[in-house]
């Protein structure tokens, strides 16, 4: 669906264009009207608009010379031409080749709509073209190095995904990696010699790093590389497949494996001591299966990082053991893995919601069933979502929740999971009741705003723009809501109302024509003739006459 902008100093050739065409059936969703080029440009400037059908002569800025502002803002609008003949040549000569319709006024509706329709189809063909596969694939090329470091950044952080998905992400981005491959972290801290440059200078350095690492590791590894939430370097390595091949024999494989890994670390700090002059210190994990072995990884690496560089320079660690990793206790992945709860709940996806708890109490049923403290920590967790998006929305959680408040109140700890999943999906349905029931009473409310703005202005220019500025709601918006709750354009209900109001005026008052096409919001009496006519089949006076029969 497109947006159609027609211009014309003419107000009549405006409003007649818009109310007499069914644009809907030619794919444009809103027509807006703008009775000079300076209006126009305002239009431009806020509103995303597609076509444009725009006269040449105006007064202060011509249509030519908006056209050729829109051609240096936009190029990708669409113009029309529809001038009087005198300007037909002129406009030809003058304008670039890039405005192909040219319509001479007055237009039949019939060529505005084809040249509207081709323009349309225009669109449609540019669009189809910037998603062909070809511009996909030079566009993915181009982001590849930022894509895979977003990739790397959700294993790391332990988010969920089916196989066949990974694998197909992983080939897309022509990542040499598999599901069950062998790998192995290191996770990257800048130290002395950088922190004395600013943030763009850092992210300079990084790049560097990244750069010298990944000519380092080139010889033996395949290396994915990225930045983690701490500012951190993460290296996400795996041994070459002719390496592997080479080595496969060797009884003692992965302590081979591991000393070259430590060696190219060891290299790669000697590296970028000497020539960015700086220093980093790197903890290396243990080799683990991806992607199940990587979110604990980077966490003994970080943990790592913590508790025994610290404060000190230029250090170089590994993980003693797996089993290292693999500690008693350890936060709950899914309840803090993204997108979070409090980020399902900002977007209102109310099916997203409910599979993000079922995870989490999944895995506290899976893991700590019978562990007070994770269920404690879970429902601190979920309360303090709910209590950020409920009070997000403008109330309280109290009030909201009712009865189901009373854990908050009481402090008293469910004793169970199933209590603690018993009342956790029932604040989800009350959040999301909540919110279904604001919504509905919010469009309605919008709704009788509209149509009381409508009934008491209808002698007036009623237009969308000036109902949108009234209610303070987008112009495109107000119109899909509308039309969604009535079944009606807001168009098609202000020509009913002023058609109504017009034929009840013919029926029961001596006012003349002109007298009645006032009184409902209209200037020219032959516009609101041929309006009348095409609304209920005769003209204003034939109306009155088969009334009065």
């Amino acid at each position: 669906m497109y947006q159609l902008l027609i211009v014309d100093d003419e107000r009549l050739v405006v409003d007649s264009l818009t109310e007499t065409i069914a644009w809907d059936e030619l794919g444009i969703e809103h027509v807006y009207r703008a009775y000079s080029s300076k209006h126009a440009l305002q239009l431009l400037n806020t509103n995303i608009i597609d076509i444009v059908i725009t006269d040449i002569r105006m007064p202060e800025i011509s249509g030519l010379e908006l056209i050729e502002t829109i051609r240096e803002t936009n190029p990708k609008v669409k113009c029309i031409v529809h001038s009087g003949y005198a300007d037909f040549d002129y406009a030809k000569q003058a304008m670039s080749s890039q405005v192909t319709e040219y319509l001479i006024k007055p237009a039949s509706d019939e060529d505005l709509t084809q040249a509207v329709t081709r323009m349309a189809a225009l669109l449609d063909t540019e669009w189809t073209q910037l998603l062909t596969q070809k511009k996909i694939n030079t566009t993915l090329k181009e982001q590849s190095p930022l894509i895979r470091a977003t990739l790397l950044n959700d294993v790391i952080k332990g988010k969920r995904m089916g196989k066949e998905e990974l694998e197909t992400k992983l080939a897309l981005l022509e990542v040499p990696l598999h599901v069950d491959d062998s790998i192995a972290l290191a996770v990257l801290r800048l130290e002395e010699g950088f922190s004395k440059f600013d943030s763009a200078s850092i992210s300079l350095f990084e790049y560097a790093i990244l750069n010298i690492a990944e000519e380092t590791f080139g010889i033996h590894f395949d290396l994915v590389t990225g930045k983690d939430p701490y500012d951190y370097l993460v290296l996400l390595v795996k041994m070459k497949t002719s390496k592997t091949e080479k080595m496969q024999g060797l009884t003692d494989y992965e302590v081979q494996c591991m000393h070259l890994l430590q060696q190219t670390v060891l290299k790669l700090q000697e590296n970028v001591r000497t020539f960015l002059k700086g220093k980093i210190s790197v903890v290396v994990s243990t080799f683990g299966t991806f992607p199940s072995d990587v979110a604990a990884l980077y966490q003994a690496c970080v943990a790592t990082i913590r508790r025994s560089v610290g404060n000190d320079q230029d250090m170089f660690l590994t993980l003693e053991s797996r089993n290292q990793v693999e500690i008693s206790i350890k936060s709950m992945q899914s309840l803090y893995e993204t997108p979070t709860l409090m980020q399902m709940l900002d977007m209102g996806n109310r099916d997203m919601t409910m599979t993000k708890l079922e995870a989490i109490i999944s895995e506290l049923e899976e893991n700590w069933s019978d562990s007070q403290e994770q269920l404690t920590e879970v429902f601190f967790q979920l309360g303090a979502a709910f209590a950020y998006a409920v009070h997000k929305n403008g109330k309280l959680l109290e009030e909201l929740l009712g009865p189901a408040y009373e854990p908050f109140v009481t402090h008293k700890p469910f004793l169970s999971v199933n209590q603690l999943k018993e009342w956790v999906f029932k604040v989800a349905d009350l959040f999301y009741e909540d919110i279904n029931q604001t919504m509905v009473s919010a469009k309605n409310s919008s709704i009788q705003q509209i149509q009381r703005y409508i009934n008491a202005h209808l002698a007036e220019d009623v237009t969308l723009q000036t109902i949108a500025e009234h209610i303070h709601m987008h112009p495109v918006y107000l119109s899909k809501i509308f039309k969604t709750e009535t079944g009606e354009n807001i168009s098609e209900f202000i020509i009913r109302l002023k058609m109504q109001k017009a034929a009840y005026l013919l029926k029961q008052t001596d006012d003349r024509i002109y007298q009645i096409c006032t009184k409902i919001g209209y200037q020219n009496p032959p516009y609101f003739i041929k309006l009348f006519k095409k609304f209920f089949g005769m003209t204003p006076q034939e109306y009155r006459d088969a009334s009065a029969t």
